[in-house]
C-alpha cells in the first residue's frame, strides 16, 4: 500500500477543539493549506500530546494527514497519531495504536524507524498481558511478532533488545505450558496430556529456566505409559545438569526404581542453577500479573521526557531522505 497524494494546497474539514480540556465540539472548521501551516500543526500536536490532550493532537495531526499529504511531515504525523493513542493506553486505545503502526509499516515498508515500530507492537500485547483472559494470547502474539522481526533483520539495532523481549516472553509462554502440565498429571492423572505439553516446551522453549521440572514430568508421564527408556533419558539429564534442583533426588529415586544407572553431574552444573537462580525473580512476580522489564511507556517518535521542540527536531530528522 503506498500513502495517498495531494496538493500542496488543499480543504479539509475536521471537528473544532474547545479551548477547555481539548474535548471536540460539533461544529466543523474548514483548514485551508499554507505554507508553514503543516509544521505549525505538528508542532501544536506534539505540544497536546505531551499535555495529556490527546483529542486535540489527533484532530490536528489528521489535518497534516488530509490537507498536507505532500508535507515532509506526514510520515512523522502517522507515526505521533499512533503514538498518541500508545500513550493514552487502556484496551481501546492500544488497539487504535497497533492499527496505526501497522498502517505505518504498509505506508513506509523500507523505513529505518520500522523495527522500533515493531517493538512498539510487542510492547501493545505486553502491556495487556496483566489480563488474565487475554495473556497467553498477548504472549504469543508478542512472540510471533519478535521472531518475525529477528527472521526478518538479524542484524537490525534493535536485535539485542529483541532477543531480550523474546527470552522473557518464551519465559512466560514455557511457565504457562508447565502449570498445564503438572495440572494434567496431579489432578486429572492424565500422563498423555503431561506428555503433550512437556515436550512442547523441550522443543520449544529449551533455554526455560525450570526445565528441570520439564524433565521431570515428562519422565513421569513416560514411566506410566512404560517408555522406560524415555524417562531414562529425561532423569539422567536432570541428574547431570540440574544436581542442586528440587527434583534431584526424585530423580535419582525414580531411576533406581526402575533399574537405571545414576548419572554424575556435569562440570557445569553449577553455572546453570545459577543462571536458574538469578533469572526468576527478574522475570516474575505472579503469573499473569507481571510486568515485563522491557515494556516501555514512550511511543516510537513521541518522548514524554522530551519537549516538544526536541520531539518536533526528532521528527524532521526521521523525514529527511535516508534518514537513519
Amino acid at each position: 500500500m503506498k500513502p495517498l497524494t495531494g496538493a500542496l494546497v488543499g480543504v479539509t474539514l475536521s471537528l473544532s477543539i474547545a479551548a477547555c480540556g481539548g474535548k471536540a465540539k460539533g461544529r466543523l472548521a474548514i483548514e485551508i493549506a499554507t505554507p508553514g501551516r503543516d509544521r505549525e500543526l505538528f508542532s501544536s500536536a506534539i505540544s497536546d500530546i505531551l499535555g495529556g490532550h490527546g483529542d486535540a493532537a489527533r484532530l490536528e495531526l489528521n489535518t497534516i494527514l488530509n490537507a498536507y499529504s505532500d508535507s515532509p511531515l506526514s510520515k512523522a504525523a502517522k507515526l505521533a497519531l499512533a503514538d498518541s493513542f500508545y500513550l493514552d493506553g487502556g484496551a481501546k486505545n492500544l488497539a487504535q495504536a497497533e492499527a496505526g503502526y501497522i498502517e505505518f509499516l504498509q505506508f513506509f515498508p523500507p523505513d529505518p524507524l520500522n523495527d522500533q515500530v515493531r517493538l512498539k507492537i510487542v510492547d501493545i500485547h505486553l502491556r495487556q498481558i496483566s489480563t488474565a483472559d487475554r495473556a497467553i494470547t498477548h504472549a504469543q502474539a508478542a512472540e510471533r511478532e519478535l521472531k518475525d522481526l529477528i527472521r526478518d533483520h538479524p542484524d537490525s539495532p534493535v536485535r539485542k533488545e529483541a532477543d531480550a523481549r523474546l527470552t522473557e516472553i518464551q519465559e512466560l509462554l514455557a511457565d504457562h505450558e508447565l502449570k498445564v502440565a503438572r495440572f494434567y498429571y496431579d489432578l486429572r492423572q492424565a500422563p498423555a496430556a503431561t506428555q503433550r505439553r512437556t515436550e512442547y516446551i523441550l522443543n520449544n522453549y529449551p533455554n526455560f529456566s525450570r526445565l528441570d521440572q520439564v524433565l521431570y514430568y515428562h519422565a513421569r508421564s513416560m514411566a506410566d505409559q512404560e517408555d522406560t527408556q524415555t524417562a531414562g533419558q529425561d532423569l539422567s539429564r536432570l541428574v547431570r545438569q540440574y544436581p542442586e534442583s528440587d527434583y534431584h533426588d526424585k530423580a535419582v529415586r525414580l531411576l533406581r526404581k526402575i533399574n537405571l544407572p545414576v548419572s554424575d553431574p556435569e562440570s557445569n552444573a553449577a553455572a546453570t542453577g545459577r543462571h536458574r537462580a538469578g533469572m526468576l525473580p527478574r522475570l516474575f512476580g505472579t503469573v499473569f500479573g507481571l510486568k515485563l522489564q522491557s515494556v516501555s511507556s514512550q511511543g516510537v517518535l513521541v518522548d514524554r521526557t522530551l519537549k516538544a521542540a526536541e520531539i518536533l527536531l526528532r521528527a524532521e530528522q526521521s523525514c529527511r531522505p535516508n534518514s537513519k
